[in-house]
């Protein structure tokens, strides 16, 4: 039988050599001759159909979807650090202290996270087949239990001394604070605001895991309605905490992540083009932070999240190169990631009580301020995930 007339999986079960050399040992002459190559192209044809990750998502079994991206657990703990150091920062002004004066990108690290989890949410789900329901629950379970621990921390410590929480004023909600609901109060845990965009991004995404088969449409949904939300915010202004919240550009941020996987998966940046656009990304936030922000220019997506694309696309493209490498940096680097959530989460527990004690001390030269509140707040974010994050995440593991 033709081998363009057997069935394509029956094909697809034999070597590739197989197949394709069965023609070309038997040919004679040149009409054999360009039917094998023509069964060679069909055998190529099904085989790019089959492996895609675009065009068929149920039999790709993509070698990413089961193993670390180490550029990405590296770009986490950077992204964490960066958010310590601008908390630093702000403690350093409160002190008078002149703590990492000099550094202000620090708040950029959390458009860094909102780009991973877009990208990481396509990475997880792409080969696999989940409910929305199911989705759910798998990321509340990831997110929820450490934040809620740590939210109960701060709630006794809320209650005890009401002024040691959200010491720069505002209204602290309690059940805000558990629900991540943006009214507008603060919550127990500041940096808890950022959770809330990344469930609303996991409701936005779950509503089209029901395009499994067709994952090309389900990516396309999910960033027209990224685009559309963030389009009705810029058009309609909202005033509301709510309304600020529901059509944030923010959300922008979030498809900047689903592009970047698109990207990785088919048109994946050489090792030149990637150096290009790190640089740049690079280059753009050492200006900013050098020069700040041009007048009249207020869009966050433009001046922190472009740059940080360009920064994520072009390292997770390095991907081969970053895996080799090796020595206490590497390390590090790993150690950081690992932690990152509880670093992110966990630091504001020692930046206070350590700019208290050098308060008392009377030391608060900049240097030894920000060295010891940048130690205490890796300490803890770091026994925060040995100690807590790692038991929650195997207690909870049953629940998945």
């Amino acid at each position: 039988m033709d081998l363009c007339q057997r069935p394509d999986q029956q094909i697809l079960r034999e070597k590739p050599p197989r197949c394709v050399l069965h023609y070309r040992e038997n040919a004679a002459g040149s009409a054999c001759e360009m039917q094998a190559h023509q069964h060679a192209a069909h055998y190529e044809n099904l085989l790019c159909r089959q492996t895609s990750p675009l065009l068929n998502p149920r039999r790709h079994n993509h070698r990413r979807s089961h193993s670390m991206i180490v550029s990405i657990q590296y770009l986490r703990g950077i992204a964490a650090l960066m958010v310590v150091l601008t908390h630093i920062r702000i403690k350093g002004q409160q002190y008078q202290t002149g703590s990492a004066e000099g550094f202000t990108i620090g708040g950029d690290g959390v458009d860094l996270f909102f780009i991973i989890s877009g990208f990481i949410m396509c990475f997880t789900t792409h080969s696999q087949r989940l409910s929305p329901a199911r989705f759910m629950i798998n990321r509340a379970v990831r997110i929820l239990p450490l934040y809620w621990v740590l939210t109960l921390v701060a709630l006794l410590v809320f209650l005890i001394a009401p002024d040691k929480v959200n010491a720069s004023g505002g209204t602290t909600g309690i059940a805000e604070s558990f629900l991540l609901l943006p009214t507008g109060a603060r919550f127990l845990i500041h940096n808890g605001w950022t959770l809330s965009y990344e469930f609303y991004y996991y409701a936005i995404f779950a509503l089209f895991l029901c395009l499994s088969a067709r994952v090309w449409l389900r990516y396309t949904a999910v960033l027209l309605t990224l685009l559309l939300l963030s389009l009705c915010g810029v058009v309609i202004q909202p005033e509301s905490a709510a309304g600020q919240f529901l059509f944030s550009e923010l959300l922008m941020e979030f498809a900047l992540g689903i592009v970047a996987w698109i990207i990785y998966c088919g048109y994946r940046p050489g090792n030149r083009l990637a150096g290009v656009l790190l640089l740049s990304g690079i280059t753009f936030l050492l200006v900013k932070n050098i020069c700040g922000v041009p007048e009249g220019v207020t869009s966050k997506v433009l001046t922190s999240g472009l740059p940080m694309f360009f920064i994520f696309l072009g390292l997770i493209s390095l991907e081969e190169q970053i895996k080799r490498l090796r020595g206490p940096l590497s390390k590090a680097l790993s150690l950081l990631g690992n932690s990152s959530y509880s670093l992110y989460l966990a630091h504001p527990f020692a930046l206070s009580p350590l700019a208290m004690m050098l308060k008392h001390l009377q030391l608060l030269s900049a240097p030894l301020f920000t060295s010891v509140l940048l130690a205490g707040s890796l300490i803890t974010g770091i026994a925060t995930w040995y100690l807590l994050e790692k038991p929650l995440s195997r207690l909870t593991a049953r629940l998945k």
